[in-house]
């Protein structure tokens, strides 16, 4: 390996590698370091590829062919938002009401929805296969990968950055890329922006189901091509958010997303519904409208995610000396009422980055003056970013996901529907027993030495309401009492409800003070064997309590899907 790269870059997901096809293609010596055994093992997707951009920024532009190269799912030509009411059982089947919402609608047409979003290009993508393809792309170019490297540190040298030192060896190139998503510490090191807090984050999890692709087919055909599928209805329990459903070729993807801080206050003050993320994707996956889809689907994945709320985060100086950030690391990801655009704009940011670069290389100087070209490259996304910013005002609150769609069906507004009820949830398991099953379809490369998040325990278990339990997607935190273990606030009051005997309100009382006082006085305990690397627990600190940080040597797990 030489001393010196060119550019180093961190990561090899959308925005790393659409950045180091540009730079080996225009004959530079680019290094990608990514953390993973496998590019696109620790990825997740909970949106649609956009295939096109503005300014030649896009993958189409990037890659004329990547329609027939890329391992791409379905052609996404279409986006419709359904508001569902609660159903009502009777036998085994539900009637339900709901409003359907597309690219004719009043809302879409004011703006506020996005469900006109196409550029001919578009297509439902599982992270793990097309990661994989876009990082050979580049290594095809030219580009130098290099995986199970961990970037801990910035090199810095007369107030620039020269390099990033690894787990056990230190790299030296003119400008460093941070592409390492969501969870990168790079950007806080570089003195950009600090460590992201819960109302800067959307928090998503996700299941994978194999299905008929003749139900695919059935359920999500419209005109050429397929559509995405957006939820929104009472299976949210108030949490801001909702959900969504893409078509793949033999499986399909359907997650929620929320508002982390929303999630923060539903799951450790109004617990008596709902325990963890996970309940609210149950739920959602039982609801009659989808049972059509999901009946007789096998689950094949569990995952979760966060992804950064781009117009709290994205900063107006995108760069340091020596330093770029591009992708989710930079915050360019937006969404607008229900839609998702967030590898869009990483591959967009990556082409721009190393536009930048090679500029910048014209004078052989990589300081401020040199590098402030990239904000303006990046300005269509800055553009909509900030229009995000506007739309969230109205769609991003209980208004939007919970208050004018009552009020919609209370007026009579929506069609009727009647749907089998389907029973994807197992109401005997408590939330450990569930996610233990849940987690026995993950793969993983445990790393039985070292432990990448650091818990005071015994300063975490003295806080009162400790939201590092019940929004942790998987078991890593868990409530320790004398009645037993707990990953969900709501077990431990069903526990103690069902020892009040009854279901009376003052039971229900007893039950809660209970509960309360266990939650207060129970013991944290941390395990880090079966974390998702979704940096939840990170983003919640504070960091003398919790503090997050990344596998070393390909640790952690390995998604088979993405």
């Amino acid at each position: 390996m030489v001393d010196k790269f060119d550019v180093v870059v961190v990561g090899a997901g959308p925005a790393g590698s659409a950045a180091a096809i540009k730079l080996a293609r225009e004959g530079f010596d680019v290094l990608v370091l990514e953390k993973a055994q496998l590019p696109g093992q620790r990825n997740v997707s909970g949106g649609v590829l956009f295939g096109g951009f503005e300014n030649g920024l896009g993958l189409v532009d990037l890659l004329p062919e990547f329609e027939e190269q890329a391992p791409v799912e379905r052609k996404i030509v279409g986006h419709e938002l359904y508001m569902l009411s609660e159903p009502r059982k009777l036998n085994g089947e539900a009637s339900y009401r709901y409003i359907k919402l597309d690219k004719s609608s009043l809302f879409t047409k004011l703006g506020l929805t996005m469900l006109d979003a196409t550029t001919g290009h578009d297509y439902s993508v599982l992270r793990t296969r097309f990661d994989r393809w876009f990082a050979g792309v580049a290594t095809e170019e030219g580009a130098m990968l290099t995986t199970r490297k961990t970037v801990e540190d910035l090199i810095w040298k007369d107030g620039r950055v020269v390099g990033v030192k690894t787990v056990d060896e230190e790299v030296y190139a003119d400008l460093v890329i941070d592409c390492g998503g969501v969870t990168s510490l790079l950007p806080e090191k570089a003195g950009i922006r600090p460590k992201l807090t819960p109302d800067q984050v959307y928090h998503g999890v996700k299941h994978v189901f194999k299905v008929n692709p003749e139900r695919i087919e059935e359920f999500f055909a419209t005109g050429d091509g397929y559509k995405s599928v957006y939820l929104i209805g009472p299976f949210m329990h108030g949490v801001v958010g909702g959900g969504f459903v893409y078509p793949n070729r033999d499986s399909v993807s359907v997650g929620i997303v929320i508002d982390l801080s929303s999630g923060i206050e539903k799951f450790t003050k109004s617990f008596t519904e709902v325990g963890k993320p996970l309940d609210l994707l149950e739920e959602m996956e039982m609801h009659p409208f989808l049972g059509p889809l999901l009946e007789g689907a096998t689950l094949v994945e569990y995952s979760a995610h966060n992804i950064p709320r781009g117009y709290k985060i994205l900063p107006q100086k995108p760069y340091a000396p020596g330093f770029l950030m591009a992708g989710d690391s930079l915050g360019v990801f937006y969404k607008m009422g229900a839609l998702i655009d967030g590898m869009r704009p990483a591959i967009a940011s990556g082409i721009a980055a190393a536009k930048t670069f090679i500029e910048a290389k014209k004078r052989n100087e990589f300081g401020d003056a040199s590098l402030s070209v990239y904000r303006a490259l990046l300005e269509p996304l800055y553009r909509r970013v900030e229009k995000s910013r506007s739309n969230s005002r109205l769609t991003e609150g209980r208004l939007a996901y919970s208050v004018l769609p009552s009020i919609g069906f209370s007026l009579g507004f929506g069609k009727s529907a009647v749907g089998r009820v389907i029973n994807m949830r197992d109401v005997q398991r408590d939330s450990v027993q569930k996610i233990q099953q849940y987690i026995g379809k993950l793969e993983y490369h445990e790393d039985k030495v070292r432990s990448h998040i650091t818990v005071d325990e015994e300063a975490a278990s003295r806080d009162p309401f400790k939201a590092w339990i019940p929004l942790c997607p998987v078991s890593c935190y868990t409530l320790v009492t004398e009645k037993g273990v707990f990953s969900s606030f709501k077990d431990l009051y069903l526990h103690n409800l069902r020892k009040q005997g009854e279901n009376s309100a003052e039971a229900v009382k007893k039950a809660l003070e209970t509960t309360w006082s266990d939650i207060r006085n129970g013991l944290l305990k941390f395990d880090h064997v079966a974390c998702v690397a979704c940096g939840t627990c990170g983003v919640i600190g504070p960091p003398e309590v919790v503090r997050f940080s990344h596998e070393w040597h390909g640790h952690g797990v390995k998604f088979r899907y993405g």
